[in-house]
């Protein structure tokens, strides 16, 4: 679904900043970033960019996506603060204003090699398409890493739609099984992403582990788990059958 700027900025504007679970800044970031471009999708103030900054180097370059411009305002307040921290001569960070469902026009297509988003995702107006947007952005063999809420069963829309209104980001987090089927029809390779592993999370928790956020009423039975999901954009690699072999061999 094709969304106009009015639309998503009138969706983003009601959505309420909680300092839920979704402002949790717990980055799993892989090793092999030096000289490559990084992506923090709802980087708020900016920690998720200085950290990839200085996993990408000097010569890397690290963009974090904001659509809050306050956050952009004190993100960008941080920056020099990070390059001197870092020694770096000059900076290789870039901070750009745009809503999550457009940002592969603001930032260009095939440009990142890796993308992170949290659990913010659950929040964000059209997450399918949100996952489509990070496809387009990474290049063949770019990974994104997803730390994030799951649910354990298939979700009650009414529930979902009325947690998101409340900013509660781990209620409106999907079943497991939906967040296969965007991956899936966004063009990931799904067979990259390994066993959902992760530990659980009360609907009403905050990014300071009390039990503040608003919750919708729901009877639903399922929980919540909280967990990282790694997925690679396809390239010539069959990583499938590279895992499979790895796994045989340590039985010869």
């Amino acid at each position: 679904m094709n969304y106009t700027i009015e639309e998503l900025k009138a969706y983003y504007d009601a959505l309420p900043d909680l300092h839920g679970w979704d402002a949790l800044c717990r980055m799993s970031i892989p090793k092999e970033l030096e000289r490559k471009t990084a992506i923090d999708l709802g980087c708020r103030k900016g920690k998720g960019v200085y950290k990839l900054s200085e996993q990408v180097g000097e010569q890397g370059r690290s963009i974090g996506v904001e659509w809050r411009a306050d956050m952009l305002e004190a993100a960008r307040a941080g920056e020099a603060r990070s390059v001197e921290k870092c020694g770096f001569a000059q900076s290789n960070m870039q901070f750009v204003e745009a809503f999550p469902e457009l940002m592969a026009e603001a930032v260009g297509e095939g440009v990142a090699h890796f993308v992170y988003v949290n659990c913010i995702l659950n929040l964000m107006r059209d997450p399918a398409q949100v996952l489509s947007q990070i496809r387009r952005v990474l290049a063949p063999g770019g990974l994104l890493v997803c730390d994030t809420v799951l649910a354990t069963g298939p979700r009650d829309a009414t529930v979902v739609a009325e947690a998101r209104k409340l900013g509660n980001a781990v209620q409106a987090a999907p079943f497991r099984k939906d967040l296969m089927t965007w991956l899936a029809s966004a063009g990931f390779d799904i067979s990259s992403v390994g066993a959902f592993a992760g530990h659980a999370v009360d609907a009403a928790a905050n990014a300071d582990g009390y039990l503040v956020v608003p919750v919708a009423p729901s009877d639903e039975h399922v929980s919540f788990v909280a967990t990282s999901v790694r997925v690679y954009a396809p390239d010539n690699i069959d990583r499938h059958n590279r895992k499979l072999a790895k796994d045989i061999n340590q039985f010869r």
